[in-house]
């Protein structure tokens, strides 16, 4: 491996270093942010008692996937149009600065809040039309597997930056001061997808490729139909599953486990690190035994390993990193090469449309996750939290084990155009 990494040439090594850390951006400012800081802020936010005000939290990030979808509708054509670059530059500035604004606001009320996350939403579904696809698609064949794996690894990434950004903060100001004025700290550091988003180059792939399509939208939905519901389907399946880990550890290792601010930081650290180390492993994976069979070997370990939810709930709390790492895994594994895989389905006319829109309704139905489970503990009870996650894991190793089963193998699709 260290030696095909020697055959990158500079600017492809340049482009995997800005291509992940604007990705790792976009998720710590459109989900991280909010999620890793719900058990601290869901009640500054939102007046009221913990599960409804974290009710407003999941809310809130609803609301800013939802606003994706229309974001890719509109900027992914462009993108196919004018260009990756471009796009990428204009929803770096359009994501991050909503977030400056809720850390500026003293007491933000919940109708602004909505309108700033809603503007967030838009522009983060139009920075997925760049960035979701220019690594990826420009990238030799023999790297796109692994580097392919980046779409979910971010989410490690992700939070490994929240945690390192996290613990700086409370080292500074202390933890007893995190409440009143740390998260809106953490909320500034948005800021910093600028200087990557900015500065990435355009597709090579792209600016050979000199077929522009008046409506990719339509070309997508009357050629494509096929790759485009099995993609976004996959992406869904996957989304959910990471954001039953994701989304949803802060709160279990709150409610449950009843860890510390500082402990939960410990566990974040952990999830992040084994997170990018699966997504990546399951990427490389893919390019050697195909997309297809990655996915349906991912959704078999989340049937076998679901119960941990219930292990980690009755165990010691020494045991709590052990489980914390098979999840980390577990649900993030099979969706190594589902990036790779979306974007093998289009060809280079129409593929920042295609692929920011099963992107991001993918992660639209993922993160109905979150907001579901926690309306389910609200009308029953929280010491329910474990098996509800357990069920849904159960549940969501079934799916993605029976579409991948149905789909079709895309490795080698873009070098074949």
């Amino acid at each position: 491996m260290l030696n095909e990494m020697s055959s990158l040439s500079g600017r492809e090594i340049k482009l995997i270093f800005l291509n992940f850390m604007s990705y790792t951006f976009l998720v710590y400012n459109y989900s991280i942010l909010l999620v890793f800081n719900s058990p601290y802020i869901s009640q500054t936010l939102f007046k009221g008692s913990y599960v409804p005000s974290l009710l407003g939290v999941y809310g809130l990030l609803l609301i800013d996937v939802i606003m994706r979808v229309p974001g890719a509708y509109v900027l992914g054509p462009i993108s196919d149009r004018y260009g990756r670059k471009l796009v990428t530059r204009i929803s770096s500035l359009g994501s991050a600065l909503p977030l400056v604004v809720v850390a500026l606001i003293p007491d933000p009320s919940p109708s602004l809040l909505v309108l700033l996350y809603m503007i967030q939403g838009f522009f983060t579904g139009g920075l997925s039309a760049g960035i979701t696809v220019v690594g990826v698609e420009d990238l030799p064949e023999r790297h796109r597997g692994w580097f392919g794996g980046s779409g979910f690894a971010v989410g490690g990434s992700a939070y490994l930056l929240a945690s390192i950004v996290f613990f700086m903060i409370i080292t500074v100001i202390g933890s007893s001061n995190y409440t009143e004025i740390g998260w809106r700290i953490m909320f500034l550091t948005s800021l910093l997808i600028l200087p990557f988003g900015l500065l990435m180059p355009e597709s090579l792939r792209f600016r050979r490729n000199k077929e522009r399509v008046k409506s990719p939208a339509k070309v997508l939905i009357s050629s494509y139909k096929r790759q485009f519901i099995l993609a976004s389907t996959l992406t869904a399946f996957w989304a959910s599953m990471n954001a039953l880990v994701n989304v949803m550890l802060p709160n279990f290792l709150y409610a449950v486990d009843h860890l510390s601010k500082v402990e939960i930081g410990y566990m974040s650290l952990i999830y992040s690190v084994i997170a990018i180390i699966s997504a990546f492993m399951g990427g490389e994976l893919s390019e050697r035994i195909g997309r297809k069979k990655i996915s349906m070997i991912g959704g078999i370990l989340g049937i076998l390993f679901s119960p941990v939810f219930i292990l980690m709930s009755i165990s010691s709390r020494s045991l709590i990193p052990i489980f914390v790492s098979i999840l980390a895994f577990v649900s993030v594994f099979g969706g190594g090469g589902i990036m790779s895989y979306v974007n093998e389905n289009f060809p280079t006319k129409i593929r920042s449309t295609g692929v920011s829109l099963s992107w991001n309704i993918g992660f639209l139905v993922g993160n109905f996750i979150p907001l579901l489970l926690t309306a389910i503990l609200y009308f029953t009870s929280i010491t329910l939290f474990p098996l509800v996650e357990m069920i849904t894991m159960l549940i969501l190793g079934a799916l993605i084990s029976s579409v991948s089963t149905i789909s079709h193998e895309t490795k080698g699709n873009i070098e074949k155009e």
